[in-house]
């Protein structure tokens, strides 16, 4: 009891510090390009390789700094190159580092990943053997307190369940991103309150083949967004079980590198929730933002984009009586932002 009461005293003394606090996945990536991925038994001369960060959460927090926001990544990391290589990267982008965990046996996932030049499509192999999750008891609940929103991910069990509840006691909005396909994943979508989800995904969850009824199917759990993200096709969104989903198209271009457009997109729309954006704003801020990524020929987190490009990008294709058009001004007027 005595324990509880000084933890809820510490979070009432707690000032906002960050925008968005990540807690997940990361990984070091070795990127082969080919010009076209081949089929088995082939041999395939390499166009460029290159070492870039990359993980879920990790990429989507990169992706929020650069565009801005005030963040704070936690996982647990060695000692050893591939740790040193995410810290650096993340420092680099002004990701506050002081809360990842010191752990000799952790380190990122690494992969491996070849991109088809012709398609700019990815294929993945990753390897997760040293990676060890960050615990909900690792966070505490000051630190969460600090954040506007908590930005996870779930991609293998355990999940982030305890961390996501101990989120919402602190009245911390909490953005999904969940790509792991298990039983532990529908205990864990009745607690979020911005489900942002693959098409993959949503379409295994929910049993539906078709997008909108997908998303439609996630939204019957009450939350403030359900969002299904499906690349050049662009995504579904709703923030109410009665509103049908509506679609938003994706910004067209011409795709130099998709991996890490999805995590982009989230790592942009929980800048835009923490800054008060609304759902239709928060979708189209992290469509842009996945859409320049995608055409970044820097690949990796050199593509992240940054909200003076964002803005550049809505300026383009916004017309003079689009309502989204306010957007532009909000970007560019928001503290941290443009």
């Amino acid at each position: 009891m005595f324990n509880k009461q000084r933890e809820f005293k510490a979070m009432a003394r707690t000032q906002l510090v960050y925008d968005v606090l990540g807690v997940g996945i990361s990984a070091v990536d070795d990127i082969l390009t080919v010009e076209s991925y081949p089929q088995s038994g082939a041999k395939v001369a390499v166009q460029s390789s290159a070492r870039h960060g990359g993980g879920l959460a990790c990429t989507a927090i990169a992706a929020a700094a650069v565009l801005g926001g005030k963040t704070a990544f936690v996982a647990r990391f060695g000692t050893d190159d591939l740790s040193d290589y995410i810290r650096s990267n993340l420092l680099q982008r002004g990701v506050d580092v002081s809360h990842i965990i010191s752990d000799t046996l952790s380190q990122p996932y690494h992969s491996r990943i070849i991109i088809d030049r012709t398609t700019g499509e990815r294929t993945i192999f990753y390897d997760l053997s040293r990676y060890k999750p960050v615990r909900a008891a690792d966070v505490s609940a000051e630190l969460l307190a600090s954040a506007r929103v908590l930005l996870v991910d779930f991609l293998n069990a355990p999940g982030p369940l305890e961390l996501i509840l101990k989120a919402r006691r602190a009245n911390v909005p909490v953005v999904l991103d969940i790509e792991g396909q298990s039983a532990e994943s529908a205990s864990v979508l009745e607690h979020v309150d911005h489900l942002v989800v693959p098409e993959e995904f949503a379409r295994w969850a929910s049993g539906r083949q078709d997008l909108q009824a997908a998303c439609a199917a996630l939204a019957r759990i009450p939350r403030a967004a359900t969002v299904v993200t499906a690349g050049a096709a662009g995504c579904w969104w709703t923030d109410s079980p009665q509103r049908p989903p509506m679609h938003f198209p994706a910004f067209a271009v011409k795709a130099v590198n998709t991996n890490g457009c999805g995590d982009t997109f989230h790592g942009a729309y929980a800048l835009a929730i923490a800054k008060s954006f609304s759902i239709m704003e928060a979708v189209c801020f992290a469509s842009a933002s996945a859409a320049i990524k995608a055409a970044g020929s820097g690949g990796g987190w050199e593509a992240l984009p940054s909200a003076v490009q964002v803005a550049q990008l809505l300026r383009q294709r916004l017309g003079a009586d689009e309502p989204l058009r306010d957007i532009i001004t909000r970007i560019e007027n928001v503290p941290q932002l443009g």
